[in-house]
C-alpha cells in the first residue's frame, strides 16, 4: 500500500511543476504585454514639462527607466521559468517529450550583436566619464550606450520568447499612429493642438526632431500598410475598414509633409516592393492601386491647401514641394486610378494577366536602377573633374563634398575616418557603444576633430547619419555583422511568412522600411525601440507557427 502511495506522489510532482510553470508563463505574458503597451502607446506620446526643448533626452530617460524596471521583474521570473523547464526535462526523461529551445538565424545574429556590444564596451578607452558622456549610458542627451543597446536586445528577447501572441494588442499601434500622424500634419501648417514649449519647424508631433519623427512614422506606417494590403484578416465591417483607410491616408499626409527626404526615398522603394509582391494576385494588386490613389489624393489635398494659404506650411524641401506643390500629384492620381480600373475590369472579365503587370514592374525597377547607376557615375565623375557634366555641375547633388546629401558628405567622411583610425582590435570591436562623437571630440585624431568643429561649430557629431556605418564605428566589424544579419534575416523570414500570416509580414515590412530610411538616418530611442519590438513580434509569430 505504501508503495502505491509513493508512486502516486512521484507522479503528482511533475504535474504540479507543469502547472506552476504554466502559471508563471501566464504571469510573464501579462507583464510583457503591459511593457509592450508602454512602448507602443505611452513612449510615442510622452513628453516632459520642457516640451520640445529636451524631448529627445526625456524620451531616452523614460525608456531607460521603464525598461530597466521591467527587466528587473521579468528577467528573474523568466530565469525561474527556465529552471522549472529544466527540472521537468530531467524528470521526464524518455517518458515525456518536452520541446527543446531553438534558435533561429535571427536569434544567432542577435547573440553576435550582443557579444559585439559587450566586447566593444570592454575594449573601449572611453569607459570613464568625459565632458561629452561615456560608453555606459552614452553621449549626453543621446544615451545610446551599453545600457540602451542591451535594453533593445532585451525588448527583442521578451517579446519573442515570453509574449503569447495577441493581435489586438499590436493593433494598439493604429490609434497611436493616427494621433501622431494627425498632430504632425497639423503642426506642419503651424497648428498646435498640444502646447509644446520651444515649438518650431524642426520639431513635429509628440516625437520631436524631424529625423526622429520620420524614422518612427515610416516604420509603423509601412507595417500597417502591409497589414491592410495583405487583406487576409481585415475586419468585415465596412465602417471599420473605412476608419483603417482614413488612418492610412492621414499617415501618408504626414509622411509627405514631414520634411525629411529619407522618408520619401523609403516610401518610393517600399511602393516598388509592394508592387512586386502584388503582381501575381489581382486582389492585392487592386489594393496596391487603392493605396496609391489614397497617397495621390492626400498630395492633391495638400496642394490645394498650400495654394489657398500660401506660406502656411512651416517647413518644406524639394521632395515635399515636388509631391505637394507641383502638377505631379495629379499625374500620380490619374495613373493610379487608370491602373485600378484596368485591374478591376480584368477581374470582372476573369482575364487577369499577371505577366503583363510583372513585366511592367520589372521594367520600372530596371529603369530606376539604371537612373541610380547613372547618377552615381555622374556624381563620381563631376567630383573628380568639377564642371565636366555641363549645367548639372552647378547642382550640389552632383558634387560629393561636405554638404552633399544634407551634410551626409561630411558625416560619412568623418565616420569612415573614425573606423580607419583604429587598429585591428578597434576595427573588430569599435570605439565603444555610442562613442563616435566622444572619439572625435577627444582629439585622438586632431585633424578629424578640427574638420568636424570647423563645419559644425560647438555642436557634437554623435553619429554618421547612416545606421550601419555608425554601428561599424561603435561596435566594429563584429557588431556590423551581427546587426546587419539581425535585420536582413528578419526581413526575409518575416516577409516570407507574411504570405500566410499578415502580422509576421507587417513586421518584416516595418523592419525593411526602418532599414531603408536609416541609410540616411540613425539609431535613436523612439524608432529603434519600436523596431526591436517589431523584431520580437515577428519572431513570436514564426515561433508560434
Amino acid at each position: 500500500m505504501g508503495h502505491v502511495i509513493k508512486k502516486k506522489k512521484d507522479n503528482a510532482d511533475p504535474d504540479f511543476l507543469e502547472r506552476l510553470e504554466k502559471g508563471l508563463l501566464s504571469l510573464l505574458d501579462i507583464l510583457v504585454s503591459l511593457y509592450m503597451v508602454v512602448l507602443m502607446v505611452i513612449l510615442p506620446l510622452y513628453s516632459g514639462e520642457t516640451g520640445y526643448r529636451h524631448i529627445g533626452t526625456d524620451k531616452c530617460l523614460f525608456f531607460r527607466s521603464v525598461s530597466v524596471g521591467a527587466c528587473k521583474i521579468i528577467l528573474p521570473l523568466a530565469a525561474v521559468s527556465l529552471l522549472f523547464m529544466a527540472v521537468r526535462r530531467l524528470r521526464a526523461k524518455s517518458r515525456e517529450r518536452i520541446p527543446k529551445p531553438e534558435l533561429s538565424a535571427t536569434d544567432w545574429f542577435a547573440l553576435i550583436y550582443l557579444a559585439a556590444v559587450l566586447g566593444s564596451y570592454l575594449h573601449t578607452s572611453f569607459r570613464e566619464e568625459t565632458s561629452w558622456g561615456d560608453t555606459f549610458y552614452g553621449t549626453y542627451g543621446w544615451y545610446l550606450g551599453l545600457v540602451t543597446q542591451l535594453l533593445f536586445l532585451a525588448v527583442y528577447l521578451m517579446a519573442s520568447r515570453l509574449w503569447q501572441r495577441k493581435d489586438w494588442l499590436v493593433a494598439l499601434w493604429i490609434p497611436v499612429l493616427f494621433i501622431v500622424s494627425l498632430l504632425g500634419y497639423l503642426n506642419r501648417f503651424g497648428i498646435y493642438p498640444l502646447e509644446m514649449r520651444a515649438a518650431g519647424p524642426q520639431y513635429i508631433s509628440t516625437i520631436g526632431n524631424i529625423n526622429w519623427y520620420c524614422g518612427y512614422l515610416v516604420t509603423i506606417l509601412s507595417g500597417f500598410a502591409y497589414y491592410l494590403w495583405q487583406g487576409r484578416k481585415l475586419p468585415k465591417k465596412g465602417w471599420v475598414r473605412s476608419l483603417l483607410y482614413i488612418c492610412l491616408s492621414v499617415g501618408f499626409a504626414a509622411l509627405v509633409t514631414q520634411g525629411s527626404s529619407s522618408g520619401i526615398a523609403a516610401l518610393l522603394i517600399l511602393l516598388g516592393v509592394f508592387y512586386l509582391f502584388s503582381v501575381k494576385d489581382e486582389e492585392k494588386l487592386q489594393r496596391f492601386w487603392t493605396g496609391c490613389i489614397l497617397l495621390s489624393a492626400v498630395c492633391v489635398v495638400t496642394l490645394v491647401i498650400r495654394l489657398l494659404w500660401p506660406g502656411a506650411i512651416t517647413y518644406s524641401e524639394i521632395t515635399t514641394d515636388l509631391l505637394t506643390y507641383s502638377p505631379l500629384p495629379f499625374l500620380m492620381l490619374g495613373i493610379s486610378a487608370l491602373c485600378w480600373y484596368l485591374v478591376e475590369r480584368s477581374r470582372r472579365a476573369q482575364r487577369f494577366r499577371a505577366r503583363a503587370w510583372k513585366v511592367l514592374g520589372i521594367t520600372a525597377w530596371a529603369a530606376a536602377g539604371a537612373a541610380l547607376a547613372g547618377y552615381v557615375l555622374l556624381l563620381v565623375f563631376n567630383t573628380l573633374y568639377p564642371g565636366s557634366i555641363g549645367g548639372l555641375s552647378q547642382l550640389g547633388a552632383f558634387t560629393f563634398d561636405a554638404s552633399w546629401g544634407s551634410n551626409r558628405g561630411i558625416t560619412w567622411t568623418a565616420g569612415l575616418t573614425c573606423f580607419l583610425d583604429q587598429d585591428l582590435w578597434g576595427r573588430l570591436l569599435g570605439v565603444g557603444p555610442d562613442a563616435m562623437g566622444i572619439y572625435i571630440h577627444s582629439g585622438a585624431n586632431p585633424a578629424l576633430k578640427q574638420l568636424v568643429e570647423d563645419y559644425f561649430g560647438s555642436l557634437m557629431l554623435t553619429n554618421a547619419h547612416n545606421e550601419w556605418l555608425t554601428v561599424l564605428i561603435n561596435q566594429g566589424l563584429l557588431g556590423a555583422v551581427g546587426y546587419i544579419g539581425l535585420m536582413v534575416t528578419a526581413i526575409f523570414r518575416y516577409l516570407k511568412a507574411g504570405r500566410e500570416d499578415p502580422l509576421a509580414g507587417a513586421a518584416g515590412m516595418g523592419i525593411l522600411a526602418y532599414t531603408v530610411n536609416n541609410v540616411f538616418s540613425f539609431q535613436q530611442v523612439m524608432s529603434t525601440s519600436a523596431v526591436f519590438l517589431i523584431l520580437g513580434v515577428g519572431e513570436a509569430c514564426l515561433r508560434r507557427n
